[in-house]
């Protein structure tokens, strides 16, 4: 079994897009009330939204789908069984709220796992969203998965009436294709056999209360190795999701959350237009249930062009999903954040000034995507910053101490549940 973190693959690991992120934020909140910030501007809700290809979208859900309603926790019960349609987002209100913590719960010790799964509850947070990396949990081909990591991350998070969505990813070394089989973003060499994986492991999970499912991780960049490539990952799509329905008939599915921009300079990139219009013309959309997505903003939100991409821009995610017939699929954020670029660059006297920004951003975030329709959640990366990775968007710091943003979050959700 694998003995240590995997790295998250995600786009704004990047040194580039932390410089760019640095630049948006200070552009952001400058000249702001910290309470409010006045100085920006604000898409208005919308109801209806109509884009450049001539098609009108009606926020909803997926075929067969309540994204809104959390499943019951007993077998043969789920999201998918109501067949009820969501609301246009309008409000924080409308948001189902979640944390990411990439793959770094499985490995805790119980007394760490408890004190993350116990901020996920404080935080008023209704998923925890975690890898769940096929390496992990089945080293070898001839033994059997053991699955007794995640059932510790499972029953701690049933015990505080946490969802759980799970991205399935990486495979075993041993089930890698050849040209890639020394990284873990490599696809399984045989469809088949991770599907038969994904399907034992959702039998067993389904049973307690896990109904929610990412197949795979940006796979519009290279965490789709070597290269991105829609119609393979269709392919693999639509057998993973067949086995997830096998084994739970109302599970929740979304295709992999998709990197809003380049990981790099230069470096592959499908945009998500073109990549969920390649993926709907392979016959992968029917297999799904949402879009998973991962706007980090490149700038203040209201303007920023991985937001606008949703559904403001002539290529953005409504326009494919109207032209691909499904124009009230839901779009779950799970991802997006701000990192603290100081931590990466210095200088060390920029570090508070960068989380307070970030509390800022963390506002801005929640107001422009609750405007936008069809998107039906907000998840924030990270739980904790992974100063490896130079990823230090954590509500924690490296060394465990809670960021400003931690009560800001905490605040906006509680305020968004009171809402009528």
């Amino acid at each position: 079994m694998a003995n240590s973190k995997r790295r998250h693959w995600t786009f704004v690991g990047a040194a580039a897009a932390a410089v760019v992120l640095a630049a948006g934020i200070a552009t952001a909140v400058s000249g702001g009330d910290p309470g409010e910030p006045k100085a920006f501007g604000h898409p208005p809700p919308a109801a209806v939204a109509t884009d450049t290809s001539g098609a009108t979208t009606t926020p909803g859900a997926g075929p067969g789908s309540d994204p809104g309603s959390a499943p019951d926790t007993a077998a043969g019960t789920g999201p998918a069984a109501s067949g009820t349609k969501t609301s246009p987002t309008s409000s924080p209100a409308d948001l189902k709220w979640g944390l990411d913590y990439s793959d770094t719960l499985t490995f805790d010790t119980p007394d760490q796992l408890n004190t993350a799964l116990d901020d996920a509850k404080r935080l008023g947070m209704d998923y925890i969203r975690v890898d769940f990396g096929w390496e992990d949990y089945q080293s070898f081909a001839n033994y059997p998965p053991d699955f007794s990591k995640f059932d510790n991350v499972v029953a701690g998070a049933n015990a505080r009436g946490l969802k759980v969505l799970a991205t399935i990813d990486f495979p075993p070394p041993w089930a890698r294709r050849a040209a890639c089989k020394d990284t873990a973003a490599c696809p399984p060499a045989d469809n088949a056999v991770f599907a038969n994986f994904v399907k034992q492991a959702v039998a067993r999970y389904s049973a307690r209360g896990v109904h929610y499912w990412e197949v795979w991780n940006e796979p519009n960049i290279t965490a789709w190795a070597p290269l991105p490539d829609p119609a393979d990952y269709t392919k693999l799509l639509v057998t993973v999701s067949a086995a997830i329905r096998a084994a739970d008939p109302h599970a929740f599915i979304l295709m992999g959350g998709l990197a809003a921009d380049h990981p790099s300079p230069g470096a592959p990139f499908i945009a998500p237009y073109d990549f969920i219009t390649a993926v709907a013309k392979a016959g992968g959309l029917k297999a799904v249930d949402g879009i998973g997505y991962h706007p980090y903003p490149d700038g203040d939100p209201a303007t920023s062009s991985t937001f606008l991409a949703i559904s403001q821009s002539p290529k953005s995610i409504i326009t494919a999903l109207n032209q691909a017939g499904a124009p009230n699929m839901p779009i779950w954020i799970t991802e997006t954040g701000a990192n603290i670029p100081a931590l990466i660059f210095g200088p060390p006297d920029q570090v508070k000034p960068q989380e307070a920004q970030q509390v800022q951003q963390a506002k801005r975030e929640v107001d422009v995507l609750s405007s936008y329709p069809n998107v039906a959640s907000f998840f924030w990366f990270s739980y904790q910053d992974s100063p490896p990775d130079r990823l230090f968007f954590g509500l924690r710091r490296g060394d465990g101490t809670y960021r400003p943003v931690f009560d800001t979050l905490q605040q906006i959700i509680a305020d968004a549940k009171k809402a009528p």
